[in-house]
C-alpha cells in the first residue's frame, strides 16, 4: 500500500538499489518514465546514465559541463566515487554505443536532507570529458519556467510499469503544479523555492518512476529541475513527479548558470 507520509515514501522510493552495488549502501532511483514516449540521445545528448561497476542501473543525470554531471544526492550518497561509472550517448540500455567514464569525485549539496529530500542534488566529476553537448543550468533568478501551468520535459531510463524495466530512453512532458498537488510525495511545509511538482499532461498518466532519479526537468533549453521522488509504483494512482529546483542548488554545487 502506498504510504502517504512523504518521508516514508521517499525512503521506499530509494531503497531497492542496494543489490546493484553489492553491500555498499546506495539510494535507489526514481527508473524510466511511466507513460511518455520513446526518445533518443540524439535528441537529448546531455542525458547520462549513472551505473554501478557491474553495469547495473543506478540513476540518471545531466551533463552540465564536459566533465560534470548533475544528479540527485540520494543517488550517490554512501558509496565511493569509484563504485560508479557514467554512460553517455547510449539510447538503448543493452547497446554498446556511446562513451563510458569513471567517476573522480562526488559532491553532495551541503544542505541535503535525506529525511525531507530538500536540496536533493549532487555533482559528479568524471575521469574524462564527455564528447556530447551540455545543458545549461537554470539559476536562482529564473522564475518563468516554474510558473504554474508551464510545461517541461523529463527524460530517463528504467521501469515503465510496476514490474517492467525499460530498455531505452523515454521522455514525458509534464505540467508544473502546486506542491500540494504532488502529495503524498511532497509535504505541506515544502517550498516551491526548493522543489518543483510535475503533473501529467491532459489525457495522460505520465510521471517519473524508480530509476529516473537524478535526471533532468527541461524547459527553455535549460535544466530547471533534478528528479527527486514521485510515482514509485509506476501506476496511474499517483502519477506525480517531484524535482529539486536547480536555482536552489547551483551555487552550493559550484555550477555555472546559463
Amino acid at each position: 500500500m502506498l504510504r502517504t507520509d512523504s518521508r516514508a515514501t521517499a525512503a521506499v522510493f530509494t531503497a531497492t538499489l542496494l543489490a546493484a552495488v553489492g553491500t555498499v549502501a546506495v539510494a535507489t532511483p526514481a527508473s524510466a518514465v511511466h507513460g511518455g514516449q520513446n526518445t533518443t540521445v540524439t535528441d537529448h545528448p546531455y542525458a547520462m546514465r549513472i551505473v554501478a561497476q557491474d553495469g547495473g542501473h543506478v540513476c540518471g543525470g545531466t551533463l552540465v559541463a564536459p566533465t560534470k554531471v548533475l544528479t540527485a544526492a540520494h543517488c550517490v550518497e554512501g558509496p565511493a566515487a569509484r563504485d560508479f561509472k557514467v554512460i553517455g550517448g547510449r539510447t538503448a540500455i543493452k547497446s554498446t554505443q556511446g562513451t563510458v567514464r569513471g567517476v573522480s569525485s562526488v559532491k553532495l549539496h551541503a544542505k541535503y536532507d535525506r529525511a525531507t529530500f530538500a536540496y536533493d542534488a549532487a555533482v559528479i566529476t568524471l575521469s574524462g570529458r564527455m564528447p556530447y553537448a551540455t545543458l545549461p543550468v537554470a539559476g536562482p533568478k529564473e522564475s518563468a519556467p516554474y510558473a504554474l501551468g508551464k510545461t517541461a520535459k523529463t527524460v530517463g531510463w528504467g521501469m515503465t510499469a510496476r514490474d517492467t524495466n525499460a530498455t531505452r530512453l523515454k521522455s514525458a512532458v509534464l505540467t508544473v503544479g502546486s506542491l500540494a498537488k504532488c502529495a503524498p510525495f511532497a509535504e505541506p511545509g515544502d517550498s516551491r523555492t526548493l522543489k518543483v511538482c510535475g503533473l501529467p499532461g491532459a489525457g495522460t498518466q505520465d510521471s517519473v518512476c524508480r530509476g529516473d532519479s537524478g535526471g533532468p526537468l527541461i524547459a527553455g533549453g535549460r535544466v530547471i529541475g533534478v528528479v527527486s521522488t514521485g510515482n514509485k509504483y509506476c501506476d496511474t494512482e499517483h502519477p506525480k513527479s517531484v524535482f529539486t529546483r536547480t536555482g536552489a542548488v547551483a551555487a552550493g554545487l559550484g555550477l555555472p548558470v546559463g
